[in-house]
């Protein structure tokens, strides 16, 4: 009886090591690290390959359009520096020049390949200038 007991606590031990390592293992391909441009750069050669999310503001003049509409390079700017950006999808309609984006994708050969392309929401969130927000009126 004592050695069925040993058994079944191993084979238990055992499934939830496998459990555990194919849990963690999943979670590390898919972490996608946040970084700065400047981070992104001072780390090089190390972040070949690896998924990254970077934010930048992009750089007027430098978006250039594929004809079928696809594909888009660009360039962004965060404290000084900047960086390549290509991508190859279908673009947000909220993107433009001269607005900040956020990223996610790999940084290959020191350009910034994007698969996907997060656009900050127009203004109209925004308060207006010197205006402060009503608190919302009770109607009972």
């Amino acid at each position: 009886m004592e050695g069925r007991r040993v058994r079944i606590f191993a084979a238990f031990a055992i499934v939830i090591g496998a459990i555990s390592w194919v849990v963690a293992s999943g979670f590390k391909d898919t972490m996608v690290y946040y970084k700065t441009v400047p981070e992104l750069k001072a780390i090089g050669v190390d972040a070949e390959g690896r998924g990254f999310r970077v934010s930048g503001h992009v750089v007027p003049g430098t978006v250039v359009k594929s004809d079928d509409g696809l594909s888009i390079r660009f360039t962004i700017e965060e404290q000084g520096q900047q960086m390549p950006v290509s991508y190859h999808g279908i673009v947000p309609d909220t993107f433009k020049e001269d607005i900040d984006v956020l990223l996610e994708g790999k940084y290959v050969n020191g350009q910034f390949a994007a698969n996907q392309i997060f656009t900050k929401c127009a203004s109209k969130y925004e308060g207006q200038e010197g205006g402060e927000y009503a608190a919302p009126q009770s109607s009972t």
